[in-house]
């Protein structure tokens, strides 16, 4: 009995210790939260979301060291499909220049960052894109909260 006991318990902790098989498919790139005094939020590889401990300035940009893409400060809300990353900063940069408020749709594929100060000329982009409504943007804070409980971010579930 004892024995059989030992036996139902040593699989129920191999169990436990199981890694999740989600987690092991990932690229490391998709799982990684940051360092010590950073935050980290991963959109489609390299653009990540980044941020130091204090205060909670939330900046898109590119992980990869050779890429000339913008770096978007004041990022307030994220989203990101199976191609496209969309981000809506405020007291941010376009091309060199302070800007109030700004959307971003990055292309990650073609590398590039298209940016709109003006609401009504970014939904029209939406609308070539084929988009029929506005993608719901999610606050960083909050997609953080979700991916460091969750360890990977399913944005379709947020």
């Amino acid at each position: 009995m004892k024995k059989a006991i030992f036996i139902i318990f040593s699989l129920f902790v191999i169990a436990c210790n199981e890694p999740d098989k989600k987690l092991q498919s990932l690229d490391s790139f998709y799982t990684n939260k940051g360092e010590f005094d950073m935050s980290r939020i991963p959109l489609i590889k390299p653009y990540e979301a980044t941020t130091g401990v204090t205060p909670r300035d939330w900046i898109v940009a590119t992980a990869d060291t050779n890429s000339i893409a913008p770096t978007i400060p004041g990022t307030e809300g994220i989203y990101v499909t199976d191609s496209l990353i969309f981000v809506h900063s405020i007291n941010t940069i376009v091309d060199y220049q302070d800007a109030r408020e700004a959307w971003f749709v990055i292309r990650p594929k073609q590398d590039t960052v298209i940016s709109f100060t003006n609401h009504s000329n970014y939904l029209n982009y939406l609308k070539k894109l084929g988009f029929t409504k506005e993608p719901h943007l999610y606050n960083p804070d909050n997609v953080f909260m979700s991916f460091d409980h969750n360890d990977y971010i399913d944005w379709k579930k947020l």
